[in-house]
């Protein structure tokens, strides 16, 4: 129900269709959660079933999504009930193929990691945009709570990639010291 809640947040700014909530979504929390728009649309629907969010038809026969009294209710009670485990479980690709990479020639090994070092840096340019939108924000005095815990999350995204970058470029550095193995 992550989604939910999290669709219940984004709502809460304002109304919005499921297309205006997912421009939203990927300029916001896409960043440690995503979702598709067909996922959006069938949590919608649970939404409004279960009396969290109300719709209404406007021009050009276009759904309105907005959050209900409930809805709200549930959402702060969610907020505030924090997971015990503040760790998330991932799953991570990159990961398992690194793992099982003795397989690879050290070229090639090498490759992935410069590979994962480019796709951070792409990331890192965009937290990095974001923030300054934030930074502008708030020099320009709208320095609410909302703004600031957004910028909370862009930050950790910055140093996450940070992190991920100087990781790998140690990855390198210790495959650069490898013996060439012999072969048998």
């Amino acid at each position: 129900m992550t989604l939910g809640f999290i669709l219940l947040g984004l709502l809460l700014n304002k109304p919005m269709t499921g297309y205006d909530l997912k421009s939203f979504f990927n300029n916001s929390v896409n960043f440690f959660w995503s979702a598709e728009l067909s996922q959006i649309y069938r949590e919608l629907s649970k939404l409004e079933t279960q009396g969290y969010i109300i719709s209404r038809t406007e021009q050009q026969d276009k759904k309105i999504y907005e959050v209900s009294g409930e809805g709200q209710e549930v959402f702060l009670k969610w907020l505030k009930e924090f997971p015990e485990n503040l760790t998330p479980v991932s799953r991570n690709e990159f990961l398992v193929r690194i793992f099982f990479s003795a397989k690879l020639s050290k070229e090639e090994l090498v490759n992935q990691f410069e590979r994962y070092i480019c796709q951070q840096e792409e990331e890192a340019e965009i937290y990095k945009a974001i923030e300054q939108k934030i930074n502008s924000s708030i020099t320009a005095g709208e320095c609410g709570t909302d703004i600031i815990c957004r910028r909370f999350t862009v930050r950790r995204g910055i140093y996450f990639t940070q992190s991920e970058m100087q990781w790998a470029k140690e990855c390198i550095e210790e495959i650069s010291k490898l013996q060439p193995e012999k072969e048998t």
